[in-house]
């Protein structure tokens, strides 16, 4: 556990002290990718976080989502530190939420069933070339992904990606990997 914490530093870390023209261009061709991808031209349905702003930004993933007419859905944190997804039509349907991230207002939206979404985009702060992740340590995606059957992807600069990372019995890789330098699986 003591190694996961001093991975989950350094990626914060590495992500925050980026220079913004740096994580500018990275944002940039992870989007041209992915749009070109047939992972996201595939999808109808695709679920993402509201990014941080250390995060890469998913405002543009989500304007191509709505421009290409696909559904777009955001988690919102409940309980036991689960999610459920909404799909978001404006960002008026969103407030803020746990950690100061952006979250769909109930009322406001409809609930996405896992099965509805295609894509599902999967944060993190470090990756392996396995798809395992450390993300920040909540949990909330581990278990949100246990029973989640369709594809997930994670957005990586190349400097999150490590040759492996210490996997807990509950960690679950994601199905594709993206990178500046391209998709690594």
């Amino acid at each position: 556990m003591e190694e996961k914490e001093k991975l989950r530093q350094e990626g914060l870390r590495l992500l925050k002290e980026m220079p913004q023209t740096d994580k500018l261009h990275i944002e940039h061709r992870l989007a041209e990718q992915l749009f070109a991808s047939s992972v996201w031209k595939d999808a109808k349905s695709i679920g993402l976080t509201m990014a941080l702003p250390h995060e890469w930004d998913t405002t543009k993933l989500i304007h191509q989502g709505w421009l290409e007419k696909k559904k777009i859905c955001v988690p919102l944190t409940i309980e036991n530190r689960a999610m459920q997804f909404y799909h978001i039509e404006s960002y008026n349907q969103l407030t803020n939420g746990a950690f100061h991230i952006k979250e769909p207002i109930a009322d406001r939206c409809e609930p996405a069933s896992k099965d509805t979404i295609d894509l599902l985009i999967v944060p993190g702060l470090l990756f392996d070339m396995s798809g395992y992740r450390i993300g920040y340590g909540g949990g909330y995606y581990d278990r949100y992904l246990t029973d989640y059957q369709n594809k997930t992807l994670s957005l990586a600069s190349r400097q999150q990606i490590k040759h492996s990372l210490p996997v807990g019995p509950l960690d679950l890789p994601v199905d594709h990997l993206l990178t500046d330098d391209g998709f690594l699986f």
